[in-house]
């Protein structure tokens, strides 16, 4: 896998944090990022961070023109499902590693604030014998990130999808990131920052719930009836990624099959360019570590829903 620099600062604002990645800390080796330490700020750090995301982002958007990706036709298709469901790439963890995801060199790791990296493991599988494990260990206030990524297959419209085990040996304290979205303003991997993520945040009942993050608006979205995430059970999340740089894009969410989002008529990616992460975040659960399992991973044309 070809190394990748980040050159330049790209200020990225969630709520009142804000990640900081400087110049040439951003390397891939064996599929592994490096970033540096993510820091929490105070909320008037935070706002300067968001100006300075602004103005960045509008000197990106003479990109915006760049023709929406297809499926590269140099990555493998994999099988069409049946019923006509065509899966363009899909992950069991059978083969006991990642090369699932890594083989082709379009896929890896992203790992910060952490030693420990993403693993294939026979903890805890939702078919066969493994699944993947993602650990979550922040410490000092610092965000632990442990994810698994593809960026291939790039599709304008396309579903992706992924089985969750989320044991109930630790609390989530403030939230918990298990899909996440980046994008490049250069289409080509370079400089990349957060567009979009899926959180579970605490419920006053205890439970956990699915919010969605918009990182460019800087907008929490929440259900309007909140569904409750399961601990210590598999459940699965799919998630439509319609790109766009203009008003026709759309982004929705589906938990064990049940629509929990819908944004549609918005602006979804800058220029077609997008990576796939899913794993484990978090500025503080306890007690840590905790882990987070993913199972059955796929990037289809079509909906596959729990049963697919």
């Amino acid at each position: 896998m070809s190394e990748r620099h980040d050159n330049g600062i790209v200020p990225v604002i969630r709520n009142l944090r804000a990640f900081h990645k400087r110049g040439n800390a951003f390397e891939r080796q064996e599929t592994m990022r490096i970033f540096r330490p993510i820091l929490i700020v105070t909320f008037a750090t935070a706002t300067v961070a968001a100006a300075t995301l602004a103005a960045a982002t509008l000197a990106a958007a003479t990109l915006a023109a760049a023709t929406l990706a297809a499926c590269d036709p140099h990555v493998p298709l994999g099988h069409v499902g049946d019923a006509g469901v065509s899966r363009l790439w899909t992950a069991t963890f059978e083969p006991g590693d990642l090369s699932e995801w890594t083989a082709d060199g379009k896929g890896g790791t992203m790992v910060a604030n952490l030693t420990t990296k993403p693993v294939a493991t026979t903890e805890m599988a939702h078919n066969g014998k493994y699944a993947g494990k993602a650990t979550v260990k922040p410490s000092m206030g610092m965000v632990s990130i442990d994810y698994l990524y593809r960026e291939q297959p790039s599709l304008t419209e396309g579903y992706y999808s992924a089985w969750f085990y989320i044991p109930g040996t630790f609390t989530v304290k403030t939230w918990l990131s298990i899909i996440h979205f980046v994008g490049s303003p250069s289409a080509d991997g370079r400089n990349v920052f957060p567009t979009w993520d899926v959180n579970l945040y605490p419920q006053a009942d205890g439970t956990l719930a699915a919010q969605l993050y918009d990182f460019v608006k800087q907008v929490n979205r929440q259900q309007p009836s909140a569904m409750a995430v399961p601990t210590s059970k598999w459940v699965h999340f799919e998630l439509l990624l319609r790109k766009a740089a203009d008003a026709t894009g759309r982004i929705a969410v589906w938990q064990d099959g049940t629509p929990i989002f819908d944004v549609d008529g918005i602006p979804t990616s800058e220029n077609g360019w997008a990576e796939w992460n899913v794993g484990g975040s978090s500025d503080e659960i306890s007690p840590a570590p905790g882990y987070v399992y993913i199972d059955d991973a796929a990037i289809s044309l079509t909906r596959l829903g729990p049963g697919g």
